[in-house]
């Protein structure tokens, strides 16, 4: 059953601008501890005794404090089942109303090497695309990441977000980008610019 929408978040579509704050969504070894593969029947886990989303919990409680947070979809589900099918795959409402688009297009010109771009590097070329200022990306990849580790909460392979560990992780991170932290560092920059860099 789904749960009721938090505070400050509605189900209406978002847009998704440069101002937007940002987080790009891996599923596999993210949202639950394995893989999955696309078969006749549909997705499947690549470790039956493991469920879907068994994490997705975990995701929609960790940020819940952040209503202004919205999500772009990184995972190959978007590619394997399409855009639609990948969102309402997500288990909460919560979740779902937050996604406002995916990295990957179905109209782009290199659809045919999509697979053999590196994950990182997807991620950042929707960023350039969009202008996104802030921005995080939960994922098992590293690759394509590299210089850019800070906005990267790596997942482990086989544990997903149910490492204590990485929840510690991403709870800071999401605190330091999107939170009070955040907040504070931006008037700190802007109250510098606007007093032309004295100090």
């Amino acid at each position: 059953m789904d749960h009721e929408l938090p505070n400050g978040i509605t189900g209406a579509p978002r847009k998704l601008d440069s101002d937007t704050d940002v987080l790009y969504v891996d599923f596999d070894n993210c949202l639950h501890s394995c893989d999955a593969y696309v078969t006749a029947a549909g997705i499947v886990p690549s470790d039956p005794t493991v469920g879907f989303f068994e994490f997705a919990g975990v995701l929609e409680t960790m940020l819940a404090p952040y209503p202004a947070l919205q999500i772009v979809l990184s995972t190959s589900w978007v590619e394997a089942i399409g855009f639609e099918a990948a969102l309402n795959s997500l288990p909460f409402a919560s979740l779902r109303a937050r996604v406002v688009g995916s990295t990957f297009s179905r109209g782009e010109d290199f659809l045919g090497a999509w697979r053999e771009i590196p994950r990182g590097q997807q991620v950042r070329r929707h960023v350039r695309r969009h202008g996104i200022k802030k921005w995080m990306a939960l994922d098992d990849m590293r690759e394509g990441f590299e210089g850019v580790e800070g906005h990267l909460v790596h997942c482990q392979p086989g544990v997903g977000l149910g490492d204590k560990d990485v929840q510690k992780l991403f709870a800071e991170r999401l605190a330091a980008l999107f939170g009070t932290a955040g907040l504070l560092s931006e008037s700190r920059t802007s109250a510098a610019s606007a007093d032309g860099g004295r100090t």
